[in-house]
């Protein structure tokens, strides 16, 4: 098979895995609080009310810290087994929602942020193993909408499996002058069965692509594979990555790694979330699957449109794409803050909006601009990770995600703290920020390249004055 055509199979093959692993998980984030919450209703001693977001925070935090010792993995295990076993911890993780307890739940979620640290230094390291210099935007691009298609398939599963006659819970608080009804999405627990075993399903699907994934790294790859494992100790691969932290570059793209973090919080949870506790949307029953479904489509076109964009603009992928996906997640923001009610991220709730009156046609808007904003802002990410210390790629990619899931893991803790608007004022504040610094270090990296290969330019031989 020809180079060209081998990197895109392997491209391909990592996305296909991720989409097979993600369509269990990432899709089950975006319903997972109003599950557990149901569950809660049920049996209050068996989980808590806001588990869903405390079970992300406390995975999120695990990944921050396993990150640090993920290249020493990635240099033990090799990339491909580090994507299998990551993607084993995430098969782990859905099977305990056929017993839900907190017990089992909190365990696996915190055994989750191990396998997030295995799979996304795995990813950076099969990719550049995989891709060269111009072909990792290509890569990059493809291998990130595939994945996303995860959400469409999710979004699938969740269209079938939700039963005609839904439960509808109506709570009324009355007080002094008024009385409020609040109602909201229930969840029984034949359809948490089903839908959940679905999801399994497809997690067990990428364990086996994963196991039969290819490892030759293609020629001039962007990653030199060896044949013998890395045989630096833990200690010396965790000094390396705690010393990379300081970085320049690394130190000024830090408000873009927390940028992607709180940007998947509201895209993955907290949005979603308030469609299901928004009492205006409560007879949408199928919203949550529709919104899934556009979000990935979204996604996914925007992906292949940067790699064909990519083959005609020189450098599209850096500091343009990263424009755009700002401007999308900025877009869907001010449409969030005027439409959703102040607190439906935290609990059911009737409240006016500030503008807008929610609707589905809205809602599913509001998901095509994060589906752009996320596959740009990754994208954009990726590429300046691949470029920017090429000796030193593993540590790069650990301590993006070591920022991004920091700041996750905060703001999915806070969440039952935090209104709409500061929701708003995040995403547009470091938004802005992250796109200024992003600016700076790329036109340094390409003015390096450019000394870097002038210098390599052959000197011409000087005329001998004597």
């Amino acid at each position: 098979m020809r180079e060209s055509r081998y990197d895109l199979l392997c491209a391909f093959l990592l996305g296909l895995g991720q989409l097979c692993m993600f369509t269990g998980y990432d899709t089950q984030l975006t319903i997972v609080e109003p599950v557990l919450h149901s569950v809660h209703d049920r049996s209050p001693s068996t989980i808590d009310a806001h588990a869903g977001y405390y079970g992300l925070s406390s995975c999120s935090l695990i990944f921050t810290v396993a990150n640090l010792a993920a290249p020493w993995a990635l240099g033990l295990l090799g990339s491909k087994y580090a994507l299998l076993l990551g993607s084993m911890f995430f098969s782990l993780h859905i099977a305990t929602f056929f017993f839900i307890h907190w017990i089992p739940y909190y365990i696996t979620s915190a055994m989750l942020g191990v396998g997030y640290a295995l799979f996304y230094t795995g990813h950076g390291g099969y990719t550049t193993e995989h891709s060269t210099k111009t072909t990792i935007e290509r890569n990059s691009a493809v291998t990130w909408a595939l994945a996303q298609c995860s959400m469409i398939v999710g979004g699938f599963v969740m269209f079938f499996t939700i039963p005609h006659k839904t439960s509808i819970i109506d709570m009324t608080a009355a007080s002094n002058a008024t009385t409020v009804t609040r109602s909201y999405r229930k969840y029984s627990d034949s359809e948490i069965w089903l839908m959940y075993g679905l999801f399994l399903l497809v997690t067990v699907l990428s364990n086996i692509i994963f196991a039969f994934a290819p490892t030759r790294a293609v020629k001039n790859s962007l990653a030199e594979l060896k044949d013998k494992k890395n045989s630096e100790g833990f200690g010396v691969e965790l000094k390396r990555t705690i010393l990379s932290i300081g970085d320049p570059y690394l130190m000024l793209l830090t408000p873009l790694f927390a940028y992607i973090g709180l940007a998947a919080s509201m895209w993955i949870s907290i949005y979603p979330t308030t469609l299901i506790f928004t009492k205006q949307l409560t007879g949408n029953i199928y919203l949550p699957a529709y919104y899934s479904i556009v979000f990935g489509l979204s996604d996914m076109i925007t992906g292949f449109a940067i790699g064909a964009v990519c083959k005609r603009v020189q450098n599209f992928s850096k500091l343009p794409t990263l424009t755009i996906g700002c401007a999308s997640f900025s877009l869907a923001m001010i449409l969030v803050l005027l439409s959703t009610p102040t607190w439906a991220t935290t609990m059911p709730t009737g409240q006016e909006t500030l503008l807008l009156e929610p609707n589905f046609y809205l809602a599913l808007f509001i998901a095509v601009l994060f589906g752009i904003g996320d596959n740009c802002v990754n994208t954009s990410r990726t590429v300046i990770c691949a470029l920017i210390l090429p000796e030193k790629r593993a540590q790069v990619f650990s301590i993006s995600k070591f920022h991004q899931s920091l700041m996750m893991s905060l703001t999915m803790f806070l969440s039952p703290l935090l209104s709409v608007y500061v929701y708003f004022g995040l995403m547009l504040g470091i938004g802005i920020l992250s796109s200024i610094l992003y600016g700076f270090v790329v036109n340094n990296v390409h003015a390096k390249e450019k000394m870097e290969s002038q210098c390599k330019k052959p000197i011409p031989e000087i005329a001998e004055q004597y």
